[in-house]
């Protein structure tokens, strides 16, 4: 094959037999080369089909990235997929534009914490985990030690591969702000590493998905149970319970406009009763 387009010394553009045009990239695959060369076939790493609506973005960011940059993004996506995570290859793209824009922040001096760090790390622990891997990546590619929240960020890009990203910023808001009434009702922190917390969190973003998907409870009746529940919390060692759950429907009727069904809230308080009581 012969390089279309040389893009840095590890990127180039190229025509398969078949007609179509990819990108091939790999350590010194474009070291030297101009348009009309031979592409040394033993160099090549990774080839990439774009689809066309893609391809100036991608070609955009080959040509503004540094090799390092584009090489680390690929480790990260290999080894995401390694650890059960189902992506696509269209992934990369933000990926690399990820890496550049933390890593300018970074040279420049600029603070951006990521504030829902702890949700994320409860809601999506093996995106989290791969998060923290690709920080560390990062530093062994591109000699930059970006700071921890960076690995939230990065799981916030997986995360959203596998749904919109709308649904996963409103499923981190959702819970986020749960969390915060939850935090604040009982005067405590919650330990990320209980069972019971992230159990909680776990119900909390399928509660959340369920009401942004518009998927209707089909679980068997409480409403016997949340009675009694109901009537528990008028005892005064329950209080908080009380004070709790009537803070977590009004903000979820709020803000969402979702008013939480009798089954809902007996999930709810049975969570809120492993963690408090």
């Amino acid at each position: 094959m012969e390089a279309i387009k040389v893009y840095n010394n590890s990127a180039v553009s190229s025509v398969k037999p078949d007609g179509r045009e990819v990108i091939l990239t790999g350590s010194g695959i474009g070291f030297s080369k101009r348009p009309g060369d031979t592409i040394d076939e033993r160099k090549i790493e990774k080839t990439y089909y774009i689809q066309s609506e893609l391809q100036t973005k991608f070609l955009q960011l080959l040509k503004d990235a540094s090799p390092d940059a584009v090489r680390v993004a690929e480790d990260i996506l290999a080894h995401a997929r390694t650890n059960g995570l189902e992506l696509k290859d269209q992934l990369l793209l933000s990926l690399i534009d990820h890496i550049c824009f933390a890593i300018e922040r970074y040279e420049q001096g600029i603070e951006l914490p990521y504030l829902m760090l702890a949700e994320t790390k409860l809601l999506y622990p093996k995106e989290f985990k791969v998060g923290e891997w690709a920080v560390s990546r990062i530093d062994f590619r591109c000699g930059v030690e970006l700071p921890g929240y960076e690995a939230g960020y990065i799981a916030l890009q997986l995360a959203s591969a596998s749904m919109s990203r709308e649904m996963t910023y409103n499923t981190l808001k959702f819970a986020k702000g749960c969390m915060d009434i939850i935090r604040d009702t009982y005067g405590v922190e919650l330990d990320p590493d209980n069972i019971d917390t992230v159990r909680l969190t776990t119900h909390l973003k399928f509660l959340a998905q369920r009401i942004f998907q518009q998927i209707q409870w089909t679980g068997d009746n409480m409403e016997g149970l949340h009675e009694m529940l109901l009537e528990l919390l008028e005892a005064k060692e329950h209080q908080k319970n009380k004070e709790c759950i009537g803070r977590l429907k009004g903000y979820i009727q709020s803000e969402f406009d979702y008013a939480l069904n009798s089954q809902e809230e007996v999930y709810l308080l049975v969570h809120l009763s492993k963690i408090f009581y």
